[in-house]
């Protein structure tokens, strides 16, 4: 087998973009171009299709205020069910466009920039311990993960050369009993594991990064190090040890994030201690006060309480629990994270797509989720930390679901608050973005959120084509291609368009012999489909139950289909306790913001005038696009002019979302 066969055999058979594993038994023995694609078509009426199985090892119940898990004593390979995935996404790669514009900045810049910038600071604190901030360690995981995938995308050499450099020092710098962290041997969670410190959060990120690489680049010596970490925070926090959630912020919920790394690890070894010591942790989560995030979620409370509702350590205790459900197959885990998913988006998002958070009584600080009642889109910021989880923790429910909606608020974020943070000439990130802002505070400095907005443009790009019920699925329309498995002939794909900038989309087929399935794709958010004709005839469709339009038939080479769809203009109202209303406005997956000059004064243009947001076109008038491309709305009476979120705001200017009324 070449590298490039077996490098697509691993592709095929990886869910590496949000944490999955398949099943040991998955993998094909002998490449064949067709991966085991099987799923299961689940409804519920109509409502939101999900997986149940019987958990036969461990059973959650609910009492009162608090969740408990059992175990019946019954071995792994007996009462372990790991749930298949209803969508799965298909190596592609992007064809032009906005975001393989954006990808291309990271891949070419900000890469290359991390490895030597501020003096090799990404691995000084692991070579030279200790290191010289809290969190420092977390940002060689974050790289691995994100540069992993680009590698995979553009099969660079030089990359891949420094992957494994990387790799090659990290497990140098690993101590015998396992440990890989940046702090003095004084102040170490296996020493102090009471200490308020980060270096577990460390130990997270470094889990996630090695793990990430060695699904690409098997290697057994990084599964060993992967374990003896594990080991390490097992003979630490394990079952009669010390409690993880005193360990970390925020009674523990920045700790507790380590649940994803370890069932990531769980996902690839099927040991059982490693699941045990997962479901140990949600145990210890449930009996600590102050977070309790799975009862919280499945009594339908808001975000804003468990763990002082830390934004960014919430959501990622949520990809935690769809790991737990895939690999146990308990809903109740799946529950959790869909309670919270709801809250979260009814409740927590600006009209960016961003989760926003700002500092109130019964929080934290700024990065804590506060009730809407306390919405205010200056004061409010936007964490790239947060909004790169909740573009993440979309992608784990689109596949665990097939739901369009999680497509929707994954691209929704990715086109307005990520793009908003990434600089335009590839290297400088913004740590926080906000609605309302005079600037954006971009830097070239080593964040946790310059570290982490590259992962999540790397896997939104993984995921815009998938399989999905024996058929292939277009979860955004960006331009991209494919080349489908064997069950589909292995035709290749092509979307064309400009999409998110234009408003029609064509799909070609190449080298396609006639195989008979199912292509499905889906409105772009606030869209209305006016056309759909395949080689030039107008059909008719209707929406699935997973907000898809889905057509089968024999498909050959030659074939195509133009999509034509309208963005919607609307108006979007937020009402908090104190102070004053508030409306932004949105054509289609856009944000729309005016260009705000650092310290300038604005006008108020609808303060007085009696708002309502049925009736936007009476506000707001179309304007020639932006360099052809970009839409623009001027406020009618007022030289205000509305442009997309994402290009609104630079070093010296700012933007202005929502308009007081």
């Amino acid at each position: 087998m070449n590298r490039r066969t077996k490098r697509r055999v691993t592709t095929l058979a990886l869910l590496a973009t949000c944490g999955f594993a398949l099943a040991a038994g998955d993998m094909p023995d002998k490449f064949t171009g067709d991966p085991k694609l099987e799923t299961r078509q689940i409804s519920d009426g109509g409502r939101s299709p999900s997986i149940v199985a019987a958990a036969d090892g461990s059973v959650l119940a609910l009492r009162g205020n608090m969740v408990t898990v059992a175990s019946n004593g019954a071995s792994a390979k007996e009462a372990r069910k790991t749930i298949d995935c209803v969508w799965r996404p298909l190596p592609n790669s992007l064809e032009g466009g906005l975001l393989a514009q954006r990808v291309g900045l990271w891949e070419r810049n900000r890469l290359w920039h991390m490895l030597d910038c501020e003096g090799g600071y990404m691995l000084a604190g692991f070579e030279s311990r200790p290191g010289k901030h809290p969190w420092q360690g977390e940002h060689v995981g974050k790289w691995l993960h994100a540069a992993t995938l680009a590698h995979e995308r553009t099969d660079n050499a030089k990359l891949g050369e420094k992957l494994q450099e990387t790799v090659e020092r990290l497990l140098t710098a690993q101590e015998p009993n396992g440990y890989l962290g940046t702090y003095a041997g004084k102040d170490r969670f296996h020493t102090i594991p009471a200490a308020k410190n980060w270096d577990v959060w460390t130990h997270r990120y470094n889990l996630y990064g090695l793990l990430t690489y060695e699904r690409f680049h098997p290697d057994d010596r990084v599964v060993k190090a992967s374990e003896q970490i594990a080991d390490l925070l097992i003979g630490t926090f394990g079952e009669g040890k010390a409690d993880i959630t005193r360990n970390g912020t925020r009674s523990g919920i920045s700790s507790t994030t380590v649940l994803e790394s370890i069932m990531m690890l769980y996902a690839r070894t099927h040991e059982e201690r490693f699941l045990k010591f997962a479901e140990h942790i949600v145990r210890c989560g449930e009996n600590a006060p102050g977070l309790r995030l799975m009862g919280a979620m499945l009594k339908k409370e808001d975000v804003s309480g468990p763990g002082g509702g830390k934004a960014y350590q919430l959501m990622a205790n949520l990809l935690g629990y769809a790991l737990l459900y895939q690999h146990t197959g308990d809903n109740r885990y799946l529950e959790t994270v869909q309670n919270g998913w709801e809250n979260i988006k009814d409740h927590h998002i600006y009209i960016t797509g961003g989760p926003w958070s700002r500092h109130r009584a019964y929080n934290g600080n700024k990065e804590c989720f506060a009730l809407q009642q306390d919405f205010e889109p200056a004061g409010a910021v936007v964490e790239t930390c947060s909004t790169t989880t909740w573009i993440q923790l979309n992608l784990h429910l689109l596949e665990l679901t097939g739901l369009a909606r999680y497509a929707a608020e994954a691209e929704r974020a990715v086109f307005n608050a990520l793009m908003a943070a990434q600089y335009q000439e590839g290297i400088d990130w913004c740590y926080y973005t906000r609605a309302n802002e005079d600037y954006r505070e971009y830097s070239p400095k080593i964040t946790c959120c310059a570290s982490s907005g590259p992962r999540a443009l790397e896997m939104f790009s993984r995921h815009v084509i998938g399989v999905v019920d024996g058929g292939i699925s277009l979860a955004s329309l960006v331009p991209c291609s494919a080349i489908l498995p064997q069950a589909y002939g292995k035709a290749r794909i092509k979307v064309t368009g400009n999409y998110p900038c234009g408003s029609r989309v064509g799909i070609r087929f190449e080298e396609a012999g006639g195989k008979d399935f199912a292509l499905e794709f889906r409105d772009p958010s606030d869209a209305r489909l006016t056309a759909v004709r395949i080689n030039g005839e107008d059909i008719a469709l209707q929406q699935n139950h997973r907000g898809f339009y889905r057509i089968s038939r024999a498909w050959k080479s030659g074939d195509g289909i133009d999509i034509d769809f309208e963005y919607l203009l609307k108006g979007h109202i937020e009402t908090p306790k104190d102070g004053p209303k508030w409306v932004a406005f949105s054509y289609g997956p856009w944000a729309l913001a005016q260009t705000i000059e650092k310290g300038a004064v604005v006008a108020d243009p609808f303060v007085g005038k009696g708002f309502q947001a049925q009736a936007v076109a009476e506000w707001l008038e179309s304007c020639p696009p932006q360099d052809g491309l970009a839409p623009r709305f001027r406020i009618k009476n007022t030289q205000i002019m509305l442009v997309p979120y994402c290009h609104a705001g630079g070093y010296q200017t700012g933007s202005r979302t929502y308009f007081k009324f």
